[in-house]
Order: C-alpha cells, then sequence, then structure tokens
C-alpha cells in the first residue's frame, strides 16, 4: 500500500474525529469524507481495471473480497453498539435506531437518514449510526461499477468516467443551488429538500469517487505522467485549509471541489514525496486503522451526547477522541486483521457466514420494532412538538401566498404571532387569554424584514424563502386593520453567528456583522409602529447548550443521565445567551421586551420542571402544557406602550 494513501487516510479519519467531537478546532473537519470518497474510487477502479486488463476479473470474487474487507468491523461495531443502545437509548430513540440500524445492514443507511433529521442539525448528534451513510454510498458505488466498466469497451472507459463525472457534479450542484427544493420522488420516503438529498445521494456524491477513478485509469495507462512535490505538497496545504476555513455555507460545494482536486493531484504520480519523520509515520498508521476508527468513533460521541443530553464537557471530549484511536486499533488489531489475512480469513471463503451474520443482526429490529412499537410512552405525548396552532403554520402561506386558515383563531385577528419556532411555542399559552391571534411562523426564520441568515443548516436557496416570508408576514400584517399587537420572537443566536457566515438582503450577499442585525430588526419594529401597531418582542428560553426535555426524560424514566441536574445554571444561561441579551437589551430601546427568564429564574437556578409539568420539550423550547403553564395569564391587549 502506497505511504501517501495511508497518509491521507490518517488525515482524513483525525479530521473527521476532531470535527465530530466538536472541540472547535476544524469546523469544515466533515471534509475529510470527501478526502476518503476519492481513495476509496482509486482504489477500487485499479483492482477491477486491473482484472479487466488482465481477463481475470471476477464479479463474485470481487464482491466476496469487498464484504471480507468491510462486514467483520462493520458487524463487530454494529453489535457492541446495538448493546449499548439497549441501557442509553429511550423508547423513540431506540425505535429511530433500529430503521438505522437496518440501513446500515442494507447498505440503505443514506436513504434512511435523510427521513429522520439533517447531517449538521444538533439532533443528528444522538444518531449512534449516522455516520454509516457514507459506507452504504461507498457500497453501492462498489456494487455499481464493475458493472459499469465491464460494459464499456476498453478505449471508452476514459470518456465513459468523465461524462459520468460531469454528469454527477452537475446533478449535485444543480440540486444544492435550485430555486424549487421539492426533491423529485424522494418526497415519498421525506420531507427533505434537494440540498439535503445532495448530500446523501450516490448520484449527486458519485463525482468524488469517480474523481478516484480517473487518477486509477491514469495511473494505469499513463503512467509516466509526473506531479511535481511542491504541488502534492500544496495540495496538502489546500485540503488541511479547507477543513478548517468556511468558504461559502452549502455542502457539497466549493470546499468538497476543491478537496477533491487537491486528493487527485496527491494520487497521480509517485509517493516518495513524503519525508520519514516520526509524526507522518504516526497519521500513517492512523491511516492503516482509519476505516475502524471511523466506525467506532461517531458511536462514542453519539452516546456521551445521549448521556450528557448535549453540552459534554471539554474533558470528556478529548477522553473519547483517544478512545476512539484506540478502540479503532484494537478493532482493526483483532477483528479487521485476523478475518482479512489472519486465522479467521477461510470463513469468508463463501458467502454463507456473511448472510448469516447479516440475518441474525437483522433479527434485532425485526423483533424488537415488533416488540416496542405500540408502546405508549407517556414522554413521547409530554415531548411531542409544539408547533402552535397547527403543522401548516410551519410556513403559515400556500403556493398562492394565502395564509392557511387553521393558523387564525377568531374571526378578525387583532394579534398576530411572528417568527420561528421560538415564535410558535408561545401560541398555546398566549392563545388562552388572546381570543383574535393569527400564526405566521417558520422554522429557524426570525421577524427580521430584508435580512435572512446563510449557514450550515440553511443554504442561500433557504435564505431566499426566508427573505419572502417575512416580507408577506408584514404585508398580511398591513393588510389588516384590525391588527393592534404583534409578537415578535425567535432563537436570534442563528443570526448572531462568528465570522465566515453571511446575510442574504434584498439587495444581495452580504458578510453577517452585528450593526446590520439591530438595525434591520429595529426597522422592523419601526415599521410596525408607523401603523400604530404595539410590538412586543419575547426572548428565548434560559438555556445553556444541554437538552432540558431529554434531561428530563432521562430523569424520571430510564435511560443514564451522566448530569446531576436538568435545572439551567443561572450564571450559565447569562453567558451562553450573552450575545442574544445584549442584543435584546438594544432592542428594548424600541420595543417592549418579555423576558422568559423573569418566569423561571431565582438567583442561582431556572426551574424547568414544576407541578408535573415540563417546561421545556428540548434544548429551547417550551412543552405545550409549559407554555400554557407560563403564559396563559398574559392579555397581551392589555399592554400598552408608545407607538411613536
Amino acid at each position: 500500500m502506497r505511504r501517501d494513501i495511508q497518509f491521507l487516510r490518517g488525515i482524513a479519519v483525525l479530521v473527521v474525529v476532531l470535527y465530530h467531537s466538536n472541540l472547535g478546532l476544524l469546523n469544515q473537519g466533515y471534509l475529510g469524507v470527501d478526502v476518503f470518497f476519492v481513495l476509496s474510487g482509486f482504489l477500487i477502479t485499479s483492482i477491477i481495471l486491473k482484472g479487466l486488463d488482465n481477463n481475470s476479473f471476477l464479479f463474485s470474487e470481487f464482491y466476496l473480497r469487498r464484504a471480507k474487507r468491510l462486514l467483520p468491523a462493520l458487524y463487530s461495531t454494529l453489535f457492541f453498539t446495538t448493546l449499548l443502545c439497549l441501557i442509553v437509548l429511550n423508547n423513540k430513540q431506540w425505535i429511530e435506531y433500529l430503521d438505522q440500524l437496518i440501513g446500515a445492514l442494507t447498505f440503505t443507511a443514506n436513504m434512511v437518514l435523510p427521513s429522520q433529521v439533517g447531517y449538521f442539525e444538533n439532533a443528528s448528534e444522538g444518531k449512534p449510526l449516522l455516520h454509516i451513510w457514507s459506507l452504504s454510498l461507498e457500497e453501492q458505488y462498489y456494487f455499481l461499477l464493475p458493472i459499469t466498466l465491464y460494459l464499456l469497451p476498453k478505449n471508452y472507459r476514459l470518456i465513459g468516467i468523465t461524462i459520468l463525472t460531469v454528469i454527477s457534479l452537475y446533478w449535485c450542484f444543480s440540486w444544492v443551488y435550485s430555486e424549487n427544493q421539492d426533491a423529485p420522488f424522494l418526497w415519498r420516503i421525506s420531507g427533505s429538500s434537494k440540498s439535503e438529498w445532495a448530500f446523501y445521494l450516490l448520484f449527486t456524491r458519485a463525482w468524488e469517487l469517480l474523481g478516484g477513478s480517473l487518477c486509477a485509469w491514469v495511473m494505469l495507462n499513463k503512467p509516466e505522467i509526473e506531479v511535481p512535490k511542491f504541488l502534492k505538497v500544496v495540495s496538502l496545504i489546500f485540503i488541511c485549509f479547507s477543513c478548517s476555513i468556511s468558504i461559502n455555507n452549502e455542502h457539497p460545494s466549493i470546499e468538497s471541489v476543491i478537496v477533491v482536486i487537491s486528493t487527485m493531484i496527491i494520487l497521480i504520480g509517485k509517493q516518495d514525496w513524503l519525508p520519514k519523520h516520526f509524526i507522518i509515520r504516526f497519521i500513517e498508521k492512523a491511516g492503516d486503522w482509519s476505516y475502524s476508527i471511523y466506525l467506532v468513533h461517531w458511536p462514542l460521541f453519539a452516546f456521551a451526547y445521549l448521556s450528557y443530553v448535549g453540552d459534554v464537557p471539554t474533558s470528556t471530549k478529548i477522553i473519547l477522541i483517544i478512545s476512539s484511536i484506540l478502540f479503532g486499533y484494537i478493532q482493526f488489531r483483532y477483528v479487521e486483521t485476523p478475518f482479512r489475512i489472519g486465522k479467521f480469513k477461510k470463513l469468508f471463503s463463501s458467502w454463507k457466514v456473511a448472510i448469516i451474520a447479516t440475518i441474525i443482526l437483522l433479527m434485532i429490529p425485526v423483533t424488537s420494532a415488533y416488540t416496542v412499537s405500540n408502546i405508549e410512552n407517556k414522554f413521547t405525548h409530554i415531548k411531542r412538538v409544539n408547533r402552535g396552532l397547527s403543522k401548516v403554520c410551519n410556513g403559515s402561506f400556500d403556493d398562492n401566498k394565502k395564509l392557511y386558515s387553521a393558523c387564525t383563531i377568531g374571526e378578525e385577528p387583532n394579534v398576530v404571532i411572528w417568527g420561528d419556532s421560538y415564535a410558535m411555542h408561545l401560541v398555546p399559552g398566549l392563545s388562552i387569554k388572546n381570543k383574535k391571534l393569527t400564526q405566521i411562523t417558520k422554522n429557524s426564520c426570525g421577524p427580521i424584514v430584508g435580512l435572512a441568515p446563510i449557514t450550515k443548516v440553511h443554504d442561500s436557496v433557504w435564505a431566499k424563502k426566508c427573505l419572502e416570508f417575512n416580507d408577506l408576514a408584514l404585508d398580511y400584517i398591513k393588510s389588516h386593520q384590525g391588527i393592534t399587537h404583534v409578537v415578535l420572537s425567535s432563537k436570534f443566536n442563528n443570526y448572531l453567528k462568528p465570522n465566515g457566515y453571511n446575510y442574504l438582503t434584498h439587495n444581495g450577499l452580504t458578510e453577517a456583522n452585528y450593526e446590520l442585525l439591530v438595525k434591520s430588526f429595529k426597522r422592523t419594529i419601526l415599521e410596525l409602529k408607523k401603523m400604530e401597531i404595539t410590538p412586543i418582542v419575547f426572548s428565548p428560553l434560559p438555556k445553556t447548550g444541554f437538552n432540558v426535555g431529554e434531561c428530563l426524560e432521562r430523569e424520571h424514566g430510564p435511560g443514564i443521565l451522566l448530569r446531576e441536574s436538568c435545572k439551567v445554571d443561572y450564571s450559565d444561561y447569562r453567558q451562553y445567551q450573552k450575545f442574544v441579551n445584549v442584543f435584546l437589551k438594544e432592542i428594548e430601546k424600541v420595543s417592549k421586551v418579555i423576558w422568559l427568564q423573569d418566569y423561571l429564574c431565582g438567583d442561582e437556578t431556572c426551574e424547568v420542571y414544576t407541578e408535573d409539568t415540563f417546561i421545556y420539550r428540548d434544548g429551547g423550547h417550551l412543552s405545550i402544557e409549559g407554555s400554557i403553564k407560563l403564559l396563559k395569564d398574559i392579555d397581551l391587549i392589555q399592554i400598552t406602550i408608545s407607538t411613536k
């Protein structure tokens, strides 16, 4: 095996582990997976092309060798992960895990996971098999590539691979940046957008593996081609730079292209460009163990996230990084190696062992799903999603830009609740005293006209829809003369991101900055005041980065809880929400702000549970019962402040 390939594998797996540790060291570390894709395409294509050129390629032998290489470590990981899941997961998480397990065993995880959660969303951190999506995608490639190359005449293989690369790349970018984000056919599986599906699907990510396939063809057919050493070093720097610095917020996108091309440059030519140094040798060793490290690291982080219900201590994160490398080595030494070249290699001389092992592992989700799927879980009811008046109020307007009737109570509304999910969760409580109410809300889209954030979770296409949504909201308010009060609420911290994030405005893209955010929100409020409407801003709930609802469930039910208390520490909250609170203090100069901390917090802690009621349903949203308990006595019409 080439030293530089093992070195690249080591780099790839280490940056992925560091990224998943959430230490903030490599904010683009997920690009290590893109490096893996190129390497996989290169190695597999080399094997196939050599066999085809020598007339020695056998499909059955190829697929059996892949099974022998991949399945022992995968099944070992799945077995121990499932055992730990039995004591860590709650009922809902267990049912979701069973779907993940089926996806892992059938190599369809990249089709299962989009129906559960987005890769970059916080909830993804609690999915023990989230990382298997990339292995499933690679296995799909391994299945289709031999057939494709076999059917292509030898003289047309280069042009065939090139055409497929261009098609896949175009497909990927056209979906990531598509104005219409409704994915054709795939809506039957989940409501994920085109850009989300572009992350998971083989056909939109195949260009990365095909990049490696192109390199394999070049190395076999044009071995005389050389790449200068300095260019390979520069390419390595580009990979490390891309894993550290964000260029744009869509993925896969520009950074992926840079990483793929850089990896391709390193693969072409000789391997003797690396110096012999103990650090490089260690990274090469990590490359030897990379498959097992990749397999074991994510379940460890997921279990820690679940047991601490988020907000894992820094010391624990460091221990998990070391443990990932250690357990990866152990699995490489005692599982991978014996099955591949050691005393157990004859067990995979036929498909029988693989089929039997797969059936045994499949029996777990089949029997468990039958047993637990109908179990009544009181916590599922308590923690049900708080969408306000109706689930259609996440977006509120239909395709004809008309407000859904379900988003209004009373004939002539005098109150509007406007904002994101942090406005939605106010509705059950505020609707008790305020019987003429309209809900205009959209997830993650704050009530700020002319400004929308672009983040890892929400790209420029989503930001444009957020701008349009807020324009519709303001138009609705202007067209209804009976409206006297407007409640505005958001979590706001998705607008208060560090450098590297952008805003989309009516004038185009601009770098995120605090002054523009304050100016835009104040302008929205003043626009309401011009209409002699009373604006009332509600703050987010006190939070410190852990999932309070999940903590309460583990405290009052089954599941491991490593956190001492589910109460929110007041000083930690003030620090965690520092920028949001400073922002709202500035907004108090032009609007009434209702601070939810006044309803929950004492000098030291903020209550999260009272009189058998979960106030929180997750890390920062009110449960339906909690909303009613906290806000049922607020009569918004009685709040009068100057609109001048």
